[in-house]
């Protein structure tokens, strides 16, 4: 009986010094010194937060490293731990071991963190702040106004937060790269083509614009003559907006817009009204010249490089929206309200809201 209690008391305190070793290190690796042991943290992102409210404030109050990016509750704390080995590995192999390789991985290295922080709930904001203690009416209006409706539409803190103590990652490198890569391919009469960027129209091969067809939607090559090619143009056009044309009856999916003074020369092939609007949308037809480039003959890499826009520039602020949760009409509200919190050119919105429109709820 004696060995077996001594045993026991052995037994704990060989658990206790275990554990408190363990906790020991874990606390170790918790602290500001141990993240940016690393010269690459060092010399980026901890030169960057030495700039932020965060490491100083008229409150007087700090947020180091682990306090912005390990939860504090020790279930959490631990997992967050585990996941970080990966990070030890990288370090290992010399992923990022230079400022050059580290801002080249910035944007995914940050995409990452985002969707971790957003995954959990941003625990590690609420490790010092939380709606419950915020005093609404000592905040601007604008910032309360935000902060309340935040907080009742259930979003998370790196929802509208991010950037605060790092530099923004330039999100539109790499979709801006991969629009580089998209080559125009040659046509011939009788391929089904897909525009990478709007083309002016003409009604003879090299004569005066008529209009614009916009990127993104299909045509069929009808007939070629030096570097223009000739393609029907086959939509609908709305009562009261007769100079544009809509790639189907009812959804304002824009296929081209025309000049007031060419409308007459639209072939109409008859006339619907809409059962839900009570408008008149007229089926038209146009032949147009546009130049031969600036075509592909496959559009997956198109919708694959706007798929790429989309998730980098419109997970930003919230959680991505499939493009069937709102129709194509629907589409061009959402895109109007949000485009400019976006740093998208208008030919790359115009294209994002094609997508959109083409993939959204029938």
């Amino acid at each position: 009986m004696r060995k077996i209690v001594l045993g026991g008391l052995l037994g704990i305190v060989v658990g206790v010094i275990a554990w408190g070793g363990f906790n020991t290190a874990l606390e170790a690796t918790n602290k500001m010194s141990f993240c940016i042991s690393c010269h690459v943290m060092r010399d980026t992102v901890y030169a960057e937060y030495l700039h932020s409210p965060h490491y100083k404030n008229r409150s007087g109050v700090r947020a180091t490293c682990p306090d912005c990016h390990v939860p504090r509750n020790w279930s959490d704390k631990v997992k967050r731990k585990i996941q970080a080995t990966s990070e030890l590995y990288h370090w290992a192999v010399g992923s990022i071991d230079t400022a050059e390789k580290f801002e080249a991985k910035r944007h995914q290295l940050a995409k990452r963190e985002w969707a971790r922080m957003r995954a959990n709930g941003s625990k590690e904001c609420r490790n010092c702040h939380s709606f419950e203690a915020m005093d609404f009416h000592k905040q601007p209006m604008k910032a309360s106004r935000a902060m309340r409706d935040a907080a009742k539409a259930g979003k998370t803190c790196i929802d509208c937060h991010k950037a605060v103590a790092h530099k923004m990652p330039d999100v539109t490198a790499t979709h801006r790269r991969m629009f580089e890569n998209l080559v125009p391919a040659s046509v011939a009469v009788g391929d089904q083509v897909i525009a990478l960027e709007p083309l002016s129209l003409a009604l003879s091969a090299g004569g005066e614009p008529i209009g614009e067809m916009v990127a993104g939607l299909p045509v069929r090559i009808e007939a070629i003559e030096k570097e223009f090619a000739r393609v029907e143009l086959a939509g609908w056009r709305r009562e009261g907006q007769e100079n544009k044309l809509y790639m189907r009856q009812g959804q304002r999916i824009k296929l081209a817009t025309i000049d007031p003074s060419e409308v007459d020369g639209l072939r109409r092939l008859g006339s619907v009204e809409d059962a839900t609007t009570g408008q008149i949308w007229t089926e038209v037809r146009l032949d147009a010249w546009v130049p031969t480039t600036g075509f592909l003959r496959d559009a997956k890499p198109l919708w694959a490089t706007v798929g790429r826009l989309y998730e980098d520039n419109c997970s930003l602020c919230h959680a991505l929206h499939p493009p069937d949760e709102y129709s194509a009409n629907n589409w061009i509200g959402h895109m109007n309200s949000m485009v400019r919190m976006t740093p998208l050119t208008g030919k790359e919105a115009a294209l994002l809201l094609t997508w959109l429109q083409t993939n959204g709820k029938k």
